[in-house]
């Protein structure tokens, strides 16, 4: 209130009038003060008229009076400077506010625009976009102070045009603060000036904003008065602006950070979801990522891949073949696609396409290499089955006219070995050998039956039958052929269920595997295990068993721990008079076995390990209650 009181002209005057009035008293009436020291009469009415004293109280009046405007005048400015410079001080202190909690850049360019109005005192502030259409158009994007009364049919430009003539197009094409400190005047404001006027806005500035590549806006700000953006307040607004583009900038390399980051958690998701097996490893070749499929596939735990080289990575030196294709790729950092075995850690073996691929970074340079691959095993086994049941057609049809010549010259056999044991009953010898000629018959009739079977595929003559005990009846039999160095163990659930099937047949399957079994396991000995459960086949999962239906099956499983077989040998054991090393026979036996499944509606796979042992798996369906009764009460 002092500094208010002072800087006032009116209390500059009275002041000063007050000082002459204070002089004059004392001029006129002072020589009374020293009448006690007797002064001479003439000297004291000389001192009250004298003009010096008179001229230098009023020249003294003058310059107090010049003395109190001058400090007045730099009160004043300087009270103008502190509150500029509280201004800008709460302005940026606001807008650091926005900085902080502003989360899109919309919302901080709205903050910006209400501090410049609410905080900085102007009419009016409002953003502007500049377009990159055909008509390089301006688009506002917020604003901050009379609502609704710029705006109406505002139609402005950047383009070198009538229309982008004024401070907005003109900051934006010349990279500069453009300042109209008289809309009413300016000649360029023409266009919007009733608009202006209309509003109240007496002088506006335009600064533009711009990233690290090009200006892409402007800030605008109109006031009420005249020349009001002078050098002090533009140079606060600008240091503004180049604050509002960096928060921008900012703001949207943070949204786009945001998006890669959603991005990657989503594919990394969509990666561990996926069944394709996937791991990748840099440059030098260390693992940085395997997903849970790959670590499914190759038996490895990811805390033993991860961070380890690729080139002394446990699943690489298990599988030669495909390391070989990773070193090739790594050498030419070109990609390789293949299929490959895949064995795990415990020895099982699955087919693989694998797909082996540098990624390159915005350089050239590699960055990390991809590896996707898939377990087709599926696929290969049900080729491997379009080829046996091709293999099988085929010698059907050769086997027809084969297999009907035959059967008649065993039946001449038999007809002549009867005849001849009844005419020479006398003779022992020729006896034994009709006898043992008949057996062969008998057991070539057998044959040919069997091969019937095998090659014709036509259905045989089936019947209810309980599995179980057709198994048991099938394991007791086999019990006493098999070597006392060979340990039978089984395991074989009562009561299973019925099956559509013939006995003989069952027990054929029986023979054929558990001889194989045995003659695998005939030099050092094992254990052959047999073991019948029922299994469950649900819709969902009915891709895995292609030629079977969904619901309940019998599981019959066949293991030994003989020798077992490689790859080669698996892909060729059900071919007809295919035969192993350690086989002794015509090479029938397995083909047989796998047509009585088929023909049976089922399904017989078989894994084996080298030095481990050979296990096979036969699924046959079981027949559903309700129709077990209808086909009763139809007998």
């Amino acid at each position: 209130m002092k500094d208010r009181f002072v800087s006032s002209p009116l209390n500059s005057l009275t002041i000063t009038i007050c000082y002459f009035a204070a002089g004059a008293v004392w001029v006129l009436y002072g020589h009374k003060l020293f009448v006690f020291l007797s002064p001479p009469q003439e000297m004291t009415a000389q001192h009250s008229s004298n003009p010096f004293y008179w001229g230098f109280v009023v020249a003294s009046s003058g310059l107090l009076y010049l003395l109190l405007r001058h400090w007045g005048s730099s009160q004043t400015e300087t009270q103008g400077s502190l509150l500029k410079i509280k201004q800008a001080l709460k302005s940026y202190s606001e807008f650091t506010k926005a900085m902080i909690k502003a989360e899109d850049e919309t919302a901080l360019m709205e903050d910006v625009c209400r501090i410049c109005v609410e905080v900085g005192g102007h009419r009016m502030a409002w953003i502007a976009v500049a377009e990159n259409d055909s008509e390089k158009s301006l688009k506002p994007v917020t604003h901050w102070g009379d609502e609704g009364c710029f705006f109406d049919n505002f139609h402005a430009s950047w383009a070198e045009s009538e229309c982008g003539k004024g401070p907005i197009g003109t900051s934006i094409r010349t990279n500069e603060p453009v300042i109209f400190q008289d809309l009413m005047t300016n000649p360029r404001f023409e266009s919007c000036r009733d608009a202006a006027e209309k509003c109240g806005y007496a002088s506006c500035i335009s600064i533009p904003l711009r990233n690290e590549k090009q200006i892409f806006a402007a800030l605008v700000i109109f006031d009420a008065q005249p020349n009001i953006f002078d050098k002090e307040r533009t140079l606060l607004l600008t240091e503004l602006a180049e604050d509002l583009s960096y928060g921008i900038q900012n703001l949207r390399l943070k949204a786009e950070r945001k998006q890669e980051i959603e991005k990657s958690l989503m594919l990394a998701a969509v990666t561990e979801q996926t069944s394709d097996g996937v791991i990748t490893f840099d440059a030098s070749g260390t693992i940085e990522y395997m997903n849970t499929s790959f670590i499914n596939l190759c038996g490895t735990p990811a805390d033993e891949g991860i961070g380890v080289s690729i080139h002394e990575f446990e699943c690489s030196k298990r599988n030669p073949e495909f390391y070989k294709a990773v070193q090739e790729t790594l050498e030419s950092k070109t990609m390789r696609i293949g299929r490959f075995v895949n064995k795990d850690r415990d020895g099982n073996e699955h087919d693989i396409d694998a797909r082996i691929a540098p990624v390159f970074d915005k350089t050239g340079q590699v960055a990390r290499y991809v590896v996707t691959v898939r377990d087709v095993s599926q696929e290969v086994q049900l080729q491997r089955q379009l080829r046996q049941i091709q293999k099988m057609e085929a010698l059907g049809t050769l086997s027809e006219g084969i297999v009907h010549d035959f059967n008649n010259i065993l039946d001449n056999i038999f007809r002549c070995s009867e005849r001849g044991i009844i005419a020479d009953a006398a003779d022992e010898t020729a006896q034994e050998d009709l006898f043992q000629i008949l057996k062969e018959t008998l057991h070539g009739k057998e044959l040919i039956k069997s091969f019937k079977t095998m090659g014709q595929g036509k259905e045989q003559p089936q019947q209810q039958i309980n599995i179980s005990e057709v198994i048991s009846s099938s394991t007791k039999s086999l019990a006493a052929t098999i070597p006392s160095i060979i340990k039978l163990k089984k395991d074989i659930t009562p009561g299973l269920g019925v099956i559509m099937g013939d006995p003989a047949h069952i027990h054929q399957v029986m023979t054929h595997l558990c001889t194989n079994a045995a003659d695998a396991m005939q030099a050092t000995g094992g254990i052959l295990e047999i073991s019948l459960t029922n299994m469950m086949i649900p819709v969902e999962r009915i891709c895995h068993y292609p030629n079977l239906s969904p619901g309940e099956h019998v599981k019959l499983t066949i293991t030994d721990t003989g020798h077992g077989m490689d790859r080669d040998e698996l892909e060729r054991i059900f071919d007809p008079f295919y035969t192993t090393a350690q086989e002794s026979g015509r090479g029938l036996g397995l083909s047989i076995v796998h047509g009585i499944i088929k023909n049976h509606g089922g399904e017989i796979s078989v894994n084996s390990i080298v030095g481990v042992g050979t296990t096979f798996v036969i699924l046959l369906p079981l027949i559903d209650p309700l129709e077990q009764q209808k086909a009763l009460l139809r007998e």
